[in-house]
């Protein structure tokens, strides 16, 4: 079979750049009617393109494995670590078209220095303070298909073959009704297989109750045109009913809980829920994995080992920015926003926020201080919704880890080359 491959064929199935994935949709911008403006190079909460990187033998050659190497002024004259995205292999000027990607790539560098797995939002779909550990890659949470053994607990999943329909415009649902009705013929015969089983359920019951021998002549397998008729008639007026045959033979992603104060209505009912959280109910099924390829790790069952005092119980601090600080008085913000390991967050402990308040320069801009406010944190939690989005909670680092770790005072006027990312200056021995 490899003597009929054709040259180019077997170059095109070892080449790497044509096992590059698909490029992935952009975020769409949020449904408001106010005006937002957005800029063309900020960063977007995901990478939509893969990252290249190339060997340093092979950089110094403006070479990256493309049709034509790339210009020196673009790539190592402006970083010191190069990474490039690819828009257009070949354009009309014969040129190739790509952007640095050292944006996802060095954050996502940053946070597996963090050594963090990714939990999920099983027990706390709100927030993640005062939830439970739950990884997400558990057999119970990271299931794709529906498992055989319904009766276990191993039956959450993420991923439908169907929409989310609370997240459909009009137009969109229009055009979708339109593929479903084409389907009518393959439903019906499920719902006739379905009325055939529950007739054959109800005839075996009846055997059992009145003490007669079950025999497979007496329990029908077959039902006439107008049976099915008049038990389709009852299934359509009973929503209850038809509603979870309907969304099982779709396979719907799991709709938003319907409010208490309309439970005593008769409405129409999807079925038993078998997300695998509550937030993908009321958000929508996630658009990746839930742990987004930033984090394989399962628990944090590990320490830190400083090379002088050995274990310790805390882990390294990390640096983190301040990007808006929460105020005091009338129309002051209610919650502080730092950046950490390339991520925004406003999901702060109570132990950081108060020492947070008390820090110099946190309750006011200070736009003389080189490179903003500082503050060294401890990074508990982290997860990633269902738009893709990573949250980070954060806590205030300890005083003895900062200690440990020689870690200044993180309001002092820092050099302007120092970032958010975690940095640590050792205090001198004589100090």
């Amino acid at each position: 079979m490899a003597g009929r491959i054709s040259p180019a064929t077997n170059l095109l199935r070892k080449s790497r750049l044509f096992a590059l994935p698909s490029s992935l949709a952009p975020p769409p911008p949020a449904p408001t009617s106010i005006f937002c403006s957005e800029s063309d190079s900020a960063t977007l909460p995901y990478p939509t393109k893969a990252t290249i990187e190339t060997p340093l033998s092979s950089l110094v050659r403006g070479d990256w494995g493309l049709k034509r190497p790339l210009p020196a002024k673009s790539t190592t004259n402006s970083s010191s670590n190069p990474l490039v995205r690819i828009n257009r292999l070949d354009t009309y000027e014969h040129i190739t078209d790509f952007h640095p990607a050292n944006d996802h790539a060095l954050t996502l560098q940053k946070y597996q220095e963090l050594s963090l797995p990714v939990s999920s939002t099983v027990h706390n779909s709100l927030t993640l303070s005062g939830s439970r550990h739950t990884s997400v890659f558990e057999s119970s949470n990271d299931n794709i298909t529906i498992t055989e053994d319904q009766s276990s607990g191993k039956k959450l999943r993420y991923r439908f073959k169907g929409p989310w329909l609370a997240g459909m415009t009009e137009v969109e649902f229009q055009r979708y009704l339109k593929k479903v009705r084409k389907q009518k013929p393959e439903f019906l015969q499920r719902l006739r297989e379905v009325i055939t089983e529950n007739k054959a359920l109800q005839a075996r019951r009846r055997l059992m109750d009145e003490g007669k021998v079950l025999e497979d002549s007496d329990i029908p397998k077959e039902m006439s045109d107008a049976e099915f008729e008049t038990a389709l008639l009852a299934l359509r007026a009973d929503p209850t009913s038809l509603g979870p045959e309907i969304n099982r033979f779709l396979d719907l992603a799991t709709p938003p809980k319907v409010p208490d104060r309309r439970i005593h209505l008769h409405n129409w009912i999807g079925g038993p829920s078998d997300v695998a959280s509550p937030q993908y109910a009321r958000d929508g099924p996630p658009r990746t994995h839930p742990s987004a390829g930033i984090s394989y790790l399962r628990t944090k069952s590990h320490i830190d080992n400083h090379p002088v005092a050995g274990p310790q119980r805390d882990p390294r601090p990390v640096q983190a920015r301040v990007l808006r600080a929460r105020g005091r008085g009338r129309g002051g913000s209610a919650k502080s926003i730092v950046g950490v390991a390339g991520f925004v967050t406003d999901d702060i402990g109570p132990s950081a926020s108060r020492e947070f308040d008390r820090q110099n320069g946190s309750l006011q801009f200070d736009p003389d201080l080189p490179g903003g406010s500082k503050w060294w944190v401890k990074v508990d939690r982290a997860m990633v919704d269902a738009n893709g989005k990573v949250i980070l909670r954060v806590d205030g680092a300890t005083s003895s880890a900062k200690a440990l770790y020689g870690v200044k005072e993180a309001t002092k006027a820092l050099p302007s080359f120092v970032t958010s990312r975690a940095s640590f200056s050792r205090l001198d021995e004589n100090s």
